[in-house]
């Protein structure tokens, strides 16, 4: 089995925002208990492992599954995962809000240089393992947009970044990836939609282990993206600096 990063990633987004909902209660404990918080990581979490165990066993790049394309509804079934719950209970988005609020914005930044671990696909395109079409069009951007967290991350802390930069830069890091990968990805698999078959072809990012990014962590980075932008748009109306 090959050595990845992306289990260990997975474990750092959810241990992250567990460890943003605790410190959210502590601060202000009178505004509630931050059980809805606490229970959608527990969702999430199990979601993860039976994304997993099903990359492990090969679903996504089965035969049956190939025949089931196009594969955008695969990226979606993850985001209804993690959404539904946020819109159908108020106590969740509430307990969010109050993250948010309660959490300084250079953290955010932070967390999203995690996403300099893109070079691991950079290294695996030039061993050509990973379908090079696929990292210049996603994987490159992705990477970028990581190593330009650290330096938002600065700006921030400094208070030389406004509400207004920082809500943009997270658009921009989401649209880095929707709607792009999911079409890419499907552009790049067997089947009559295939415009880019050149080997190794988009089955190397439905592979266990790294089908895990595809299925959980690359999404749950742009729900991150798109929570900053969803409060602050929320927070400010037209959001001023």
């Amino acid at each position: 089995m090959q050595l990845s990063m992306t289990p260990f990633l997975l474990a750092i987004q959810l241990g992250f925002l567990l460890v943003l909902a605790r410190r959210s209660e502590r601060l202000a404990p009178a505004d509630g208990s931050m059980a809805p918080v606490h229970l959608f990581v527990l969702w999430i979490a199990a979601y993860g492992v039976v994304t997993s165990v099903l990359g492990a066993q090969g679903f996504y790049i089965s035969e049956e599954m190939l025949r089931l394309y196009p594969a955008f509804w695969l990226q979606v079934v993850t985001v209804a995962v993690a959404v539904v719950p946020v819109v159908l209970f108020a106590g969740l988005r509430d307990g969010l809000r109050r993250i948010v609020d309660s959490t300084p914005l250079h953290w955010f930044a932070g967390f999203h240089a995690l996403r300099i671990t893109a070079l691991g696909t950079a290294a695996k395109t030039l061993q050509g393992e990973f379908p090079l079409y696929f990292e210049v069009l996603v994987g490159l951007p992705d990477l970028l947009f990581g190593l330009s967290a650290l330096w938002v991350a600065a700006r921030l802390k400094q208070a030389r970044l406004g509400k207004r930069g920082f809500l943009w830069w997270n658009l921009i890091g989401a649209l880095i990836i929707v709607p792009s990968a999911p079409i890419l990805i499907q552009l790049g698999l067997p089947g009559p939609l295939q415009v880019f078959n050149g080997l190794p072809d988009a089955r190397a990012v439905l592979a266990y282990p790294m089908s895990i990014a595809p299925m959980i962590v690359v999404p749950l980075f742009v729900l991150a993206n798109l929570l900053l932008v969803w409060r602050l748009w929320e927070r400010a109306g037209p959001v001023k600096t």
